[in-house]
């Protein structure tokens, strides 16, 4: 009975430690979302709404990483509008998605995703997004062409999610809109991405946009 009472003594003090991991993990979570990502995604957006899409236009929408990219300079021959928003998920696409749809534009290049894995989305939720982006951008906006790129390496051990995520959305997305397997250019041999090409297992260098833009720029549109 001792022996009994010892070992429910130790399971109920572990149950304990884990549901306050749990709880602090998820506050502390919900506590950046809530005071850093949704006030600057606010931010953003409201900004958009003063500069507008036009017809035409080719648009990269995503979070951060489409957000660092100097779109303008990248090409120059092109009418580019960045849409990235830094730790945008692909239910924060959505919600602003209205602002690139009334626009028309020609093109809409799309990266999401690596935020939803790392705030915990699962791979279905993911995908089931990113087909509703591409069913609202045809229906609103049918002459949009539409390129869906890969989510690309991050840190290893992210590895197995994104390749997993990467084939699902690829035959997810057939016959909706053109695939750009970004993923390969990116992974280095120990499966992270490329330390040359990115200096915090995330988000690109120089280097690593001017990979990105060799892999696009015949598809990219030029104004005549």
């Amino acid at each position: 009975m001792k022996k009994f009472a010892i070992g429910a003594s130790v399971f109920l003090n572990l149950v304990v430690l884990a549901v306050g991991i749990w709880a602090f993990t998820g506050g502390l979570v919900a506590f950046f979302i809530s005071s850093f990502i949704e006030p600057a995604h606010e931010r953003w957006v409201t900004q958009f709404e003063q500069l507008p899409v036009m017809p035409g236009d080719t648009v990269f929408l995503g979070d951060s990483i489409t957000e660092g990219g100097s779109w303008h300079e990248l090409f120059p021959d092109s009418e580019v509008r960045n849409r990235g928003i830094g730790g945008d998920v692909t239910t924060g696409v959505l919600a602003r998605l209205d602002q690139i749809t009334a626009g028309k534009p020609g093109q809409v290049f799309l990266l999401i995703g690596t935020n939803d894995l790392a705030f915990g989305r699962s791979e279905p939720d993911i995908v089931r997004n990113i087909v509703t982006i591409l069913d609202r951008i045809e229906t609103v906006s049918p002459g949009t062409k539409t390129y869906v790129q890969s989510v690309l390496p991050r840190d290893v051990e992210y590895r197995r999610r994104i390749e997993s995520l990467n084939k699902a959305i690829a035959v997810a997305i057939e016959g909706k809109a053109i695939w750009i397997d970004l993923y390969p250019d990116f992974l280095s041999e120990d499966g992270s991405i490329t330390d040359e090409l990115a200096n915090d297992e995330l988000h690109l260098l120089g280097s690593g946009y001017l990979v990105w833009r060799n892999r696009i720029q015949s598809l990219v549109t030029t104004v005549n």
